[in-house]
């Protein structure tokens, strides 16, 4: 049988789109000082030289050329094999969003890439970043249809993956390796971070080319930095427009942890005196006690934060891109009036700017450059509030009737067992710097209402994207970024039981969480707009033995003691706060599988709209204001 010739233009010609084509490398044929040097050595030595400590992944035969690689710098890069590859995905994610510092992750051919998929458009989504290397069938055998080559329709992984990096890259030979490498780290941190990937054909891991590892990028970028320049006028106007108003906010997105931007918006806000809240992203920018601090506005918002902004003239935004959740699906009145509200708004990605509302002044910038420059202006000009006494005053009357509405729950003796009661449990005995990571569903929603963050950058949620599955393997992330601080998940018993496998990675790697999961035999979110929308037709959201028409579960805190963890399953109220605290004192591995009442809703205080069904109207507070 013939064999086939290696890759040329023309037998990989059906890879047209161009533009993510690794960029053309220089010629390193004949140069002194060089050796013969394998591609997966270049990989893992220039993975070295970044300081990238972890690399995350699960083998296959389109990995093993790398994994050689590895084996020779395990000194420097410890490997962790999650039992799938979307958990690599979740923990470098959550790894990255506390450090700034992107992780290497790695699958095989066909199935492997894929089952990434879903963890890498859940990053990009975010604006977090990870370094993703996937393998592809041998030059030698590209458009042959051999095992797991994805050759059909002119496709090819890098062209599945386009739409969730902010670049892939097509290695076609070992030279590749020295430009597009540094390029690809570069790209990751700046800007708005986000995953890139590189397809490589396995074969070019053991085959070799006589040149030398690359250097990284000099003055290479932190994460979300921004080589513009933003105009000392334009930040003058805005701030003297914000602080003549009578009732004006500070919108704190997620931007501000991308730039790491706590103590500059604390320092801004205190010297203008201005109130500050969050989109959810944004949780966590200011400590929860900070006696500016509002809360999250939204659907599921804080009261205080989300009246607040239904009556304020003027708002800052700085790294907010105002989706459905956050502004009440867009309709006026729920969340915001803009007009007449007035928006200055501040993005580092232009085409933000004026995307869902319209602005009165917009500046494209990094967030903490912007923090900076402003706060500079403001001491220097005396710039602060001129008149807040009374809207101080308005906001405090919401934030009174919000701490009368809640906290009844908080001391509830209710069995099955009330949210609230339990955040309050988990607010009190919590350290300051515990990590908290959100998994998807009620209980991302529980969390975004009632969780304190006490440090600011230790609240860690899925937005865009969504993907369940987040916070189940993302805490492990966590705790490889922060050892020695509590890293804790609040999940479900639906995301829960969908990746179950991350308590055998954290038995398996020492790496100690807990696990707090909402029992409510339910995919309760969804169960939820059933009841809401379709008058209480429900499907294929409740988790019911089909024989006995009972709920059922498996016993999940059994299953985590079968992977060898601690477990323990919480019937009654007054069990959790022990539970709890022998969990974050522990340093085991620690599943509490919490009953939780499945018809206790979450507070609506803003709204939420599926077109074409009508918005729900708010559960607290009053109903729009025009």
């Amino acid at each position: 049988m013939e064999r086939r010739k290696p890759y040329s233009s023309s037998n990989y010609s059906s890879f047209t789109p161009s533009q993510s084509y690794s960029t053309p490398s220089r010629s390193y044929s004949g140069m002194p000082g060089t050796n013969e040097i394998r591609g997966a050595d270049i990989i893992a030595e220039y993975l070295v030289k970044e300081k990238v400590p972890y690399i995350l992944g699960y083998a296959g035969h389109g990995a093993i050329g790398l994994l050689d690689g590895i084996y020779k710098h395990t000194d420097k890069i410890r490997h962790i094999s999650p039992r799938i590859e979307q958990g690599a995905g979740f923990m470098a994610d959550v790894y990255f969003r506390l450090t700034g510092q992107p992780l290497a992750v790695y699958a095989s051919t066909g199935p492997g890439p894929m089952n990434m998929m879903i963890s890498v458009a859940n990053a990009f989504y975010d604006n977090s970043a990870f370094f993703l290397i996937t393998g592809q069938v041998p030059t030698t055998q590209v458009n042959s249809g051999a095992l797991q080559d994805d050759y059909r329709y002119n496709g090819d992984m890098s062209s599945i993956f386009q739409p969730v990096v902010k670049k892939s890259y097509r290695i076609r030979k070992v030279e590749d390796l020295c430009s597009t490498l540094p390029e690809a780290f570069g790209l990751m941190r700046t800007g708005r971070p986000g995953p890139v990937h590189f397809d490589m054909p396995y074969d070019l891991y053991i085959e070799s080319a006589p040149v030398s590892t690359p250097e990284p990028l000099n003055g290479s970028a932190s994460a979300g930095s921004w080589s513009g320049k933003m105009s000392d006028y334009s930040i003058q106007r805005a701030l003297e427009i914000l602080c003549a108003s009578e009732r004006p906010l500070i919108l704190a997105g997620g931007g501000i942890r991308v730039a790491g931007a706590y103590e500059q918006l604390r320092q801004l806000a205190e010297q203008l005196e201005i109130p500050v809240y969050t989109s959810f992203m944004g949780k966590g920018a200011l400590p929860y006690d900070h006696k500016l601090h509002l809360g999250i506005a939204g659907v599921w918002g804080d009261y205080p934060a989300t009246e607040a902004c239904r009556n304020a003239d003027v708002i800052l935004a700085i790294g907010a891109r105002f989706n459905d959740l956050h502004t009440g699906s867009w309709i006026p009145g729920y969340v915001y009036n803009i007009p007449p509200t007035k928006l200055i708004q501040v993005d580092i990605d232009e085409n933000e700017i004026g995307r869902n509302y319209p602005v009165e002044i917009g500046i494209t910038g990094d967030a903490k450059e912007f923090l900076e420059q402003a706060l500079k202006i403001a001491r220097g000009k005396g710039i602060r509030i001129e008149s807040g006494d009374a809207w101080r005053r308005e906001i405090e009357g919401w934030q009174s009737e919000w701490r009368n509405f809640c906290a009844p729950f908080e001391t509830s003796s209710e069995v099955p067992i009330e949210p609230r009661r339990m955040l309050a449990d988990m607010n009190r005995l919590s350290p300051a710097g515990t990590v908290m990571v959100d998994d998807i569903g009620n209980c991302q929603v529980w969390s975004e209402q009632y969780w304190q963050t006490k440090v600011p950058g230790t609240h860690m949620t899925a937005g865009g994207f969504a993907a369940m599955g987040f916070g189940v393997c993302g805490v492990l992330g966590a705790r490889l970024a922060r050892p020695d601080s509590p890293c804790v998940t609040l999940c479900g018993d639906g995301g829960f039981t969908m990746w179950p496998h991350a308590v055998m990675t954290a038995v398996e790697y020492n790496l100690p969480a807990v696990w707090v999961v909402q029992n409510n035999y339910a995919i309760g979110t969804i169960r939820d707009l059933q009841r809401v929308y379709l008058d209480g037709r429900e499907l294929g959201t409740s988790f019911v033995n089909q024989q006995t028409g009972q709920f059922w579960n498996p016993d999940i805190a059994r299953m985590a003691e079968a992977m060898g963890a601690h477990g323990v399953r919480i019937e009654h109220p007054d069990q959790f706060g022990d539970a709890y605290a022998e969990a974050l004192n522990s340093n085991v591995p620690t599943v509490l599988d919490v009953v939780i009442n499945r018809d206790t809703g979450v507070p609506v205080t803003g709204t939420w709209q599926m077109p074409p069904i009508p918005e729900v109207e708010p559960t607290f507070g009053r109903r729009k204001v025009r």
